[in-house]
């Protein structure tokens, strides 16, 4: 997901509060599919929690980030850019091997 889409997802939840509010409800919010809706909010489980029992979601407010969007949205920036920086290094890294192989033949 991109920072946009990240900020959106995090707005909308945090504006239904305490209670929380279903995928169906966040995807018709945000436009962004409930599949990678899904997969976003349990792959951030320091961000956001399922509600007890129920198919709601909202914002982690007890955790180390205390509810604090933009304390979320900057440890998330961080966190995304950092696995962008070694994927550059990983094709850097393999474009030297190929390089040094094919100037030795």
């Amino acid at each position: 997901m991109e920072y946009q889409d990240v900020k959106l997802v995090m707005e909308s939840l945090a504006s239904h509060g305490k209670s929380g509010c279903s995928i169906i409800t966040l995807a018709n919010e945000t436009n962004i599919t409930q599949s990678i809706l899904r997969d976003f909010l349990l792959s951030n489980q320091d961000f956001f929690c399922r509600l007890n029992g129920e198919s709601k979601y909202t914002i982690n407010w007890f955790g180390k980030y205390k509810g604090s969007t933009d304390k979320m949205l900057k440890t998330w920036s961080k966190e995304h850019n950092k696995s962008k920086i070694g994927g550059y290094y990983a094709v850097a890294i393999v474009a030297f091997i190929v390089g040094y192989i094919l100037g030795g033949i």
